[in-house]
C-alpha cells in the first residue's frame, strides 16, 4: 500500500478560514485510491512567506524526504505558495526524495 501525507494550509489564522474542507476532500480521495495517510500537516500562514519562514511546511517536506513517503497530496498547487519559485523550490525537494505529488484541484 502506497502511503502519503496531507499538507493543508490557510492563510489566516482567524475563525474565517480553517483546514479541515481539505483534509477531509483528500482523505475521501486517498481511501479511493487505497492509500494510506500516514501524517497530516496543517499550517495557518500566508502562502507568499518563504519556504524558510513557513515551519510546517519545512517539517513536512523534512518528514516526507525522511518517511520515504510515496505522495503527498494537497488540495490546491498555491498550498505550496504563491511565488512560482518557492513552488518550484519544494517540487524539487519532493522530487529529489521520490515524492509524488496529487493535487485535487
Amino acid at each position: 500500500m502506497k502511503t502519503a501525507v496531507i499538507y493543508a494550509r490557510v492563510s489566516s489564522s482567524n475563525d474565517r478560514q480553517d483546514t479541515s474542507r481539505q483534509i477531509e476532500d483528500l482523505k475521501k480521495y486517498a481511501i479511493s485510491q487505497d492509500i494510506e495517510i500516514v501524517n497530516i500537516f496543517q499550517e495557518h500562514i500566508s502562502g507568499a512567506k518563504r519556504i524558510e519562514e513557513r515551519r510546517i511546511l519545512g517539517e513536512c517536506l523534512e518528514y516526507c524526504k525522511r518517511e520515504s513517503v510515496n505522495i503527498l497530496l494537497l488540495s490546491e498547487l498555491s498550498r505550496l505558495g504563491r511565488s512560482t519559485l518557492q513552488v518550484l523550490r519544494s517540487l524539487d525537494i519532493l522530487h529529489e526524495s521520490k515524492v509524488s505529488v496529487y493535487i485535487q484541484n
